[in-house]
């Protein structure tokens, strides 16, 4: 501990001040740096929450499906089935046919409902509508390439899909 003291003492003043003055612009580079690292930080947690936000949007959104198979409880019937799988409420839907499907009297009723939209589909909801007897089914095999597609307003947002 003497010894410390000895060296303290004998030390000249001026060397005091060189020595004050590296500690400072030591203390300012890493100053400096924390600076530096602290944006980096802020950015990526500002990205973060961005994110965050955004999955938090897409989660809460429908998700809406469409599908033409043969109903097993009427004979093998085609049917056209439309579902929400999402979490919330889709509304204004609307299913897009391209080509047209082979229209007959008994489906002009339901294509016009389809083609002007339905108000909304509530999560969990599958909706199901017959696409002629059974003998007809061989019409949507000649039209399989028939495409399918949901369209709904509130998202501006269109998919389309081709039948299997």
């Amino acid at each position: 501990m003497e010894i410390i003291r000895n060296v303290i003492i004998s030390i000249r003043p001026e060397y005091w001040v060189a020595l004050g003055a590296a500690v400072s612009i030591l203390s300012l580079l890493v100053a400096g740096f924390s600076l530096i690292c602290v944006r980096r930080s802020a950015k990526a947690s500002r990205e973060q929450t961005k994110q965050q936000k955004q999955a938090a949007k897409d989660a809460a959104q429908p998700m809406l499906w469409v599908g033409v198979r043969g109903d097993d409880g009427q004979g093998q019937r085609p049917v056209l089935l439309l579902g929400n799988s999402g979490p919330s409420i889709a509304r204004n839907v609307k299913v897009i046919f391209d080509p047209a499907p082979p229209s007959r009297v008994d489906m002009k009723p339901m294509l016009e409902i389809l083609k002007q939209g339905i108000a909304s589909v509530p999560p969990g909801r599958t909706m199901k509508w017959t696409l002629g007897a059974p003998h007809n089914a061989v019409d949507w095999d000649a039209h399989r390439r028939t495409g399918y597609g949901l369209r709904r307003k509130d998202l501006s947002a269109s998919s389309s899909r081709s039948s299997t």
